[in-house]
């Protein structure tokens, strides 16, 4: 499975930061939205439809503060898609020193888990099931 995107919940009241990981086994989504540039210009990018997810990954009531995609004034999603630049990153601080994480498009999810536990930052996992309607 590999990730899709990366979507802000929101904060707490602490502050606390809450993302969503969506991973998905299709590497080809078509959304209009993704190739709007700057991703800012829409007044939301859309995330991807539910056919394409496969899997979440919650990351919550974390400090981890990440600059989206989505959010960006410069680029589009579609240049995550060709390889531009990553879905999802930690915002620069001149006073740290560690990497920087970051999380591209087609990333394998075991990968993100690896990156995020490096840190002590644990994925808590939930599969999408389909029910017949």
């Amino acid at each position: 499975m590999n990730l899709i995107y990366v979507n802000e919940i929101g904060s707490d009241y602490k502050g606390q930061k809450q993302y969503e990981f969506i991973f998905s086994d299709s590497s080809e989504i078509d959304i209009d939205e993704w190739f709007v540039i700057p991703s800012s210009a829409t007044s939301k990018t859309k995330s991807p439809d539910i056919e394409y997810v496969k899997l979440v990954g919650l990351l919550k009531n974390t400090d981890l503060d990440l600059e989206l995609i989505q959010n960006s004034d410069y680029f589009g999603v579609i240049d995550a898609v060709d390889g531009v630049i990553a879905l999802a990153w930690e915002k620069f601080d001149i006073e740290v020193e560690v990497n920087r994480l970051t999380f591209k498009l087609g990333e394998s999810m075991e990968n993100v888990t690896k990156k995020l536990k490096q840190r002590s930052y644990i994925l808590l996992k939930e599969e999408i099931k389909f029910k017949n309607v």
